[in-house]
């Protein structure tokens, strides 16, 4: 129902405006409300695409806006006063010069605030070399036509309006073809278009003896209110300040740009044709000339000056990726790791960038294997909800795997794909420090179980290590003689004994974790597998945080057989006393031997 309607507004709008055309070229007479018509209906139909559509930052279209009402103004008022004077009215130039500021600042913002235009060098090289192709038409083909009939300060204002018309058509083009399937960067394409030829044609017809309504230079100005108000009502507006959906997955690719050659030959040209002119019988566009020169002259040092920044972050981050690296090969645990990740990370980032960074080794259970495989940025409403309520004040995260965790930098889009490159080799460097650490750790509790069984081997106490989940990771040989068992692999120390004595063995378990002791001690009654019930002596070790051993060693004396010794002392120390002799006499007597 939307889309239908969406459809129905813009087909009434198109025929509102193909009306409006129709008025101006049936009625010259009724320009002046035409044109204000025209600009309004274009303008009106922008704030209704914003308030319909709802684009992410509407910035870019309000500025829009402002720049057609800006340029009805100026058609209003020519309309208006130009049939009592002959000369354009200054009111209506002023109000077409101000429209490109406006225009620039929409521009501006649908290139930044957007996805598309990411690198700007690409947009640089088109505009030095639209600045180059507008120089040769203007003095090859406009000027002479122009020249003749036109004042040199008409011939100014005209030469500037084509200038910026070439300009704002050039950022138009790189929209579309980096969105090329965008319907509201077609329109605003089509629009530039109709601006610049409606220039061209009103410079044409004041050489010729003035501009009559209801001409060429009419119909391509309706063009460019009809296009432009038709982008704001067309859906495809709010992807154009949108970031795209979905993950980029990877590093990209740099963008190249027209080469350094032609870039060149775009700033020499000015004044190729500056002493071209000079040598044929003297200077006639000297004014665009020098425009046109300055402007690739800035074009060029502005290319050059993101080149020289790109190649001193790229020295930049190279010499943090070595530091990093240093730090990593001496780091002995995850915390180590998590902190030079850290530090890295922030000086990878573009200088003063804000960003947030979070290492978390808790979550990557739940995440699937295919979304740990790459680095990639993403929404940061598609991360675990544990971060992404954290981290909410970020549009972007920058998610790479670790060897057992999961490194998350949030911050400003652009910034994180300037870095991803280099963070993407520091959570490869983190993932190698991370897996050598716990390899190392493997292996040091491998010797450290081995010499346990070297040394307990033909001990009699039985000695068990717990891992953190609180399973039997090594057992002494002894526990058989002494429990009647052997444990299965991963059991517990809950699940070697009878079910009667698992209450005892639990409680003792759960002090000896709670506790910050070095040791807690217990006594257990347990009965063994036949039948026979053993009296032991416990001790709990914890030696979780020991990089060597990384559990809880429990220590199990057998005591059944000094604890029966010691009955058995006891009771013959009560029978062989006097008076248990004279009772044992006289019971005796009475009941015979």
């Amino acid at each position: 129902m939307d889309k239908l309607e969406g459809r129905r507004l813009l087909a009434g709008y198109a025929g509102l405006m193909a009306a409006l055309a129709l008025v101006l070229a049936v009625w010259p007479a009724l320009d002046s409300v035409v044109w204000a018509a025209i600009g309004l209906s274009s303008a009106g139909a922008i704030v209704a695409g914003i308030s319909r559509h709802r684009p992410q930052h509407p910035g870019p279209w309000w500025a829009l806006a402002a720049a057609l009402v800006a340029m009805m103004i100026g058609d209003f008022v020519y309309g208006l006063i130009t049939e009592t004077q002959p000369e354009p009215p200054v009111l209506a130039e002023l109000a077409y010069l101000a429209m490109f500021p406006i225009v620039a600042v929409a521009l501006v913002g649908l290139t930044r605030g957007g996805a598309f235009l990411e690198d700007r060098s690409r947009l640089l090289d088109l505009l030095a070399l639209g600045t180059a192709a507008l120089l040769a038409g203007w003095v090859f083909i406009a000027s002479p036509h122009m020249a003749t009939g036109m004042s040199a300060a008409d011939w100014s204002t005209q030469a500037a309006f084509t200038l910026g018309d070439v300009i704002v058509l050039v950022v138009t083009v790189r929209l579309l073809t980096a969105s090329p399937r965008n319907s509201a960067a077609q329109l605003l394409a089509i629009g530039a278009a109709g601006m610049l030829v409606g220039d061209v044609a009103y410079g044409v017809a004041q050489a010729d003896g003035g501009l009559h309504p209801g001409g060429p230079a009419d119909f391509a100005y309706v063009l460019l209110y009809a296009a432009w108000g038709a982008a704001a009502l067309d859906p495809s507006m709010a992807r154009l300040t949108a970031p795209p959906p979905g993950a980029v997955r990877g590093p990209r690719e740099p963008v190249r740009g027209l080469g350094l050659a032609l870039l060149l030959a775009c700033v020499a040209f000015a004044p190729l044709v500056l002493l071209v002119q000079a040598l044929t019988g003297g200077v006639h566009d000297g004014p665009m000339i020098a425009v046109t020169s300055g402007i690739t002259l800035v074009l060029l040092v502005v290319r050059l000056s993101d080149a020289v920044g790109q190649h001193a972050g790229a020295l930049r981050r190279e010499r943090a990726l070595r530091e990093t690296g240093t730090v990593l090969v001496g780091a002995h645990d995850a915390g180590q790791v998590a902190a030079a990740v850290k530090a890295a990370v922030a000086t990878l980032l573009p200088a003063e960038a804000p960003h947030a960074i979070v290492v978390d080794f808790s979550l990557t259970d739940l995440l699937p294997l295919g979304e740990l495989s790459t680095p990639r940025i993403q929404p940061v409403g598609d991360i675990p909800p544990l971060w992404g309520a954290k981290l909410s004040e970020w549009d972007h995260v920058l998610v790479c795997p670790l060897d057992a965790g999961v490194l998350y930098v949030a911050g400003r889009r652009r910034d994180l794909l300037t870095a991803v490159d280099a963070v993407s080799v520091v959570a490869g460097q983190a993932a190698l420090a991370l897996a050598r650490i716990g390899l190392t750790e493997a292996a040091s509790r491998r010797d450290s179980d081995d010499y346990l069984r070297a040394v307990t081997e033909h001990g009699g106490d039985v000695v068990l290590v717990l891992d953190d989940d609180q399973r039997i990771r090594y057992t002494s040989p002894s526990v058989t003689e002494v429990l009647g068992i052997w444990p299965t692999p991963f059991a517990t120390l809950r699940e070697i004994v009878a079910p009667e004595d698992r209450d005892q063995v639990a409680r003792t378990v759960e002090r000896a974790r709670a506790e910050d002791r070095d040791g807690t001690r217990d006594q257990w009654s347990l009965r063994r597998p036949d039948g026979r019930r053993i009296l032991l002596e416990v001790i709990f070790r914890d030696l979780r945080d020991d990089r060597l051993v990384r559990g809880m060693v429990v220590t199990l004396h057998d005591i059944t057989e000094d604890r029966r010794a010691g009955h058995e002392l006891l009771r013959r120390a009560f029978t062989d006393t006097p008076a248990a002799q004279n009772r044992d006499s006289s019971a005796r007597k009475f009941t015979g031997p």
